[in-house]
């Protein structure tokens, strides 16, 4: 694959232009994602109980599908290109945080922005959904500024995550109208 003088630039203005002191915030960021994505598709689940609600439960079966559907892709597609980490291919790129084998595409991106469109088609309500993408844009721009992720595997986690979400979405109800 080939890494573009734009990419590799621009990560390098990302990565070495942080807000003082801002590393700590960036790295429990990056971190949250599975976390936060697990509470809210588990916050679903317990509101469709206590609710009794089966709109709800298909919600919940909707955000898990989503979450496997996304680690799933995400892996293969890590599997499939094995593109090696910035901070590897250019000594230039301070590695702040964790980052593991291939770096294309985004992971964290992928699972954040899946959530995010996910969320926005089932519940249509300002309040969630532009909190949960600041918080999409934010594990994105985290994994750059941390300098384990190209801007092309952010962008790439983008398009696969958003398109992961409403792919499943319409999927369920489409063909599961029934389901719960």
């Amino acid at each position: 694959m080939h890494f573009s003088g734009f990419d590799i630039d621009l990560l390098n203005w990302i990565n070495h232009h942080l807000i003082p002191y801002s590393n700590p915030v960036l790295r429990v960021i990056s971190n949250s994602t599975t976390y936060i994505s697990v509470a809210l598709t588990l916050m679903v689940l317990i509101i469709s109980i206590v609710k009794r609600s089966k709109s709800l439960r298909k919600q919940f079966f909707i955000l898990a599908s989503v979450l496997v559907l996304a680690a799933i892709v995400s892996q293969g597609l890590k599997t499939l290109f094995n593109r090696e980490r910035p901070f590897l291919a250019y000594p230039v790129i301070e590695k702040l945080s964790d980052g593991g084998g291939s770096s294309f595409p985004s992971g964290h991106t992928i699972e954040a922005f899946a959530m995010a469109i996910t969320l926005s088609l089932l519940i249509k309500k300002k309040k969630i959904i532009i909190p949960v993408y600041i918080w999409a844009m934010l594990v994105a721009y985290s994994r750059m500024a941390l300098g384990v992720h190209y801007p092309s595997d952010v962008l790439a986690g983008l398009i696969f995550g958003t398109f992961i979400g409403w792919i499943v979405t319409w999927i369920f109800f489409r063909y599961n109208s029934n389901i719960c």
